[in-house]
């Protein structure tokens, strides 16, 4: 299929090149333009060539991919690359950056308590875990967009659940 694509392509090109260099006018000028047009020629041709020659991209870590298939492709992929791009950060910082998320969540308003989790392994769908008490449903879509935003990762990857009362 891919194939056929690039042959109408190709073809497609060299009939519009053809047409463009008899409008072009002689002189100084038609010399680089013909250069210009020869080597946009030259890499539609090349194209394929640089697919083959890239066969390390079967290699590449594709482990944060989700199986979420309600959002459009492009935000997906969007959020599957703010989450590559983030991921090995977070993995070198991972205390520091705990520390910093419970400090700043203690500082808003009407939490009394707070514990960060996170999986930066990519084990689970769910890459920082956040428990709070007390707990409400705006609360804690607020403390999912914050935490998204400042670790630059998607707020789907960002759990806030309730606290479990430990003192007893």
């Amino acid at each position: 299929m891919y194939w056929r694509e690039w042959l109408q392509t190709l073809l497609g090109l060299v009939v519009l090149l053809g047409v463009l260099e008899m409008l072009l006018p002689s002189g100084e000028l038609a010399k680089y333009s013909k250069l210009v047009l020869g080597l946009a020629l030259m890499l539609a041709f090349l194209q394929p060539l640089t697919i083959l020659l890239n066969q390390d991209v079967r290699d590449l870590d594709l482990s944060w991919i989700s199986e979420e298939a309600s959002k459009p492709d492009v935000e997906r992929l969007a959020d599957n690359v703010r989450l590559a791009a983030a991921t090995p950060f977070l993995r070198q910082d991972e205390p520091v950056l705990i520390a910093q998320m419970e400090q700043l969540l203690l500082s808003l308003d009407g939490i009394e308590e707070v514990t960060v989790h996170m999986d930066t392994q990519g084990r689970g769908s769910t890459l920082v875990e956040v428990h709070l008490r007390p707990f409400s449903d705006t609360q804690a879509e607020t403390v999912a967009r914050i935490v998204g935003s400042l670790l630059t990762i998607p707020e789907n990857r960002v759990s806030v659940m309730r606290l479990a009362d430990t003192r007893r």
